[in-house]
């Protein structure tokens, strides 16, 4: 196969802390990643890439936590102020500004970490161990999220087949890279998770990955690519030996707007003064706000079949603004301010149905019974155990425990499901529509040599390729 070139994404660094730093100064007055001499300078860079993915367009404080829930079958776009709804409708072509805001984002995220990542290794100690083994775990998730949203997922495709750009160091303004395989990117995954772990603590740290954080974000990727033993034992050894606990019925309501709760193992921070603003997901899972992320009345007929559930709870009716309907309670707001909602990046319960669904597959049956009993017990009035789980079972509890989170769409997806979206009805698994394009932008200033996602070619890439006798499809 011919290389796929993209020229390499190279931003300014601005190394402010989300946290104490944030509050206290001047953007002005923050280091420059010529300017990290000590621990100190290192912990702000470091905050500073936390920092990009609470308050960016398309990061996990706005639309990214959200998009996998509009493109399923259990939220809609209420309204049609168009911020969000386009996700919901499909309507993201290789022209879309939301499109190029998750493309720019991430890989902006990734050349600020890899230059703060670079500075890093003139500093010696254990603090800065730490520190890098955060940059290497982020590294991870960023290049896994870019690939859920960019590439084919692995069980739906050959591991050939395209996956994303990899970076992976700092490179000069006129990097032009190339698009690995889908192999080679799940691979880079889970080495820089392999890197990450021995360097980082096991000690909670509220808005910062730690050693479980990062070991439930391997678990997540070994689930994408079907290695169900590896997976279980990830999520084995944070169950037995983590310091977090599944939140009880008493606590499930009110720990949506509290930090460091038992179960939120990685959440971004977000403050009242650095936040996503209106394109927080507080303000379009509220009607008082933009109103594009409703439940479905599909899903709330689900939802009336589990009497009983603390999670049904958390979906209320509003009718501000006319946008009437029934929105999730997740994200309220600390002291009732709508913007500021710390996103759960990893919680405790996704390790457990992570379990359930790997030891289900690895044919533990009676394992995934148990990891899935365990949950319920927490969630369920009166709950009596069951002897047995199906995996339709577990995509169920998945979307009664994680919507808004960002996975149902996936979720059916990898497990060769459709979802049944309300706009646009039934989208398969190999509907080309489960993968967004790459920005047209990026297409044209690799003068045409990156090839675009099936679906979303123009008329001149075809010829191009056609001229270049490069398939249009792989896999």
């Amino acid at each position: 196969m011919k290389k796929i070139y993209l020229v390499g994404l190279a931003f300014a660094l601005l190394t402010a802390s989300c946290d104490d730093v944030l509050e206290k100064t001047s953007s002005t007055q923050l280091p420059t990643i010529d300017a990290i001499y000590s621990v100190a300078d290192l912990t702000n860079a470091v905050n500073g890439v936390y920092e990009k993915q609470a308050t960016e367009v398309g990061s996990y404080g706005a639309e990214f936590t959200l998009l996998a829930d509009l493109r399923s079958g259990d939220f809609q776009s209420i309204s049609t102020v168009n911020h969000a709804g386009p996700m919901y409708r499909y309507q993201t072509g290789k022209n879309d500004e939301m499109v190029y805001s998750f493309y720019k984002l991430f890989y902006n995220s990734l050349a600020r970490l890899n230059n703060v990542l670079a500075a890093a290794e003139n500093l010696e100690g254990a603090d800065v161990d730490i520190l890098k083994g955060e940059l290497y775990a982020m590294r991870a998730l960023y290049h896994f999220d870019l690939a859920r949203v960019f590439a084919k997922l692995p069980s739906t495709t050959d591991m050939n087949d395209l996956g994303i750009v990899l970076s992976t160091e700092v490179y000069p303004t006129d990097y032009i890279g190339t698009r690995a395989t889908l192999q080679q990117t799940y691979d880079q995954i889970l080495k820089d998770i392999e890197t990450a772990l021995p360097l980082l603590s096991k000690d909670k740290q509220t808005g910062h990955i730690n050693y479980w954080g990062a070991l439930a974000i391997r678990a997540r990727a070994y689930l994408y690519l079907e290695k169900n033993k590896e997976a279980l034992a990830d999520c084995k050894e944070i169950i037995a030996s983590s310091p977090y606990k599944l939140y009880t019925r008493d606590e499930y309501i009110g720990a949506w707007d509290k930090e460091g709760t038992n179960e939120a193992i990685f959440e971004i921070l977000v403050t009242p003064n650095y936040n996503a603003q209106r394109n927080s997901i507080g303000y379009f899972t509220h009607a008082s706000g933009y109103g594009e992320c409703a439940a479905t009345e599909s899903f709330l007929e689900e939802l009336a079949k589990h009497p009983g559930d603390i999670r049904t709870e958390l979906f209320a009716k509003e009718t501000d603004n006319g946008y009437d309907g029934t929105y999730p309670q997740k994200y309220k707001g600390r002291d009732g301010q709508i913007y500021v909602n710390n996103p759960k990046v990893v919680r405790l319960s996704e390790v457990y149905l992570i379990a359930a669904e790997a030891a289900l597959k690895a044919g533990d049956t009676s394992a995934a019974a148990g990891y899935m009993n365990t949950l319920r017990k927490n969630r369920i009035e009166n709950y009596t155990d069951v002897a047995s789980i199906t995996l339709d079972d577990i995509l169920l509890e998945r979307r009664l425990e994680l919507f808004t989170e960002g996975h149902t769409a996936w979720d059916a997806w990898r497990n060769g499901k459709s979802v049944n979206n309300k706009f646009v009805g039934e989208v398969k698994p190999g509907d080309y529509r489960t993968i967004m394009a790459i920005p047209i932008g990026e297409i044209t200033v690799s003068r045409g040599q990156l090839i675009q996602n099936p679906g979303y070619y123009s008329f001149i890439h075809k010829y191009l390729l056609i001229l270049e006798d490069v398939p249009l499809h792989h896999g």
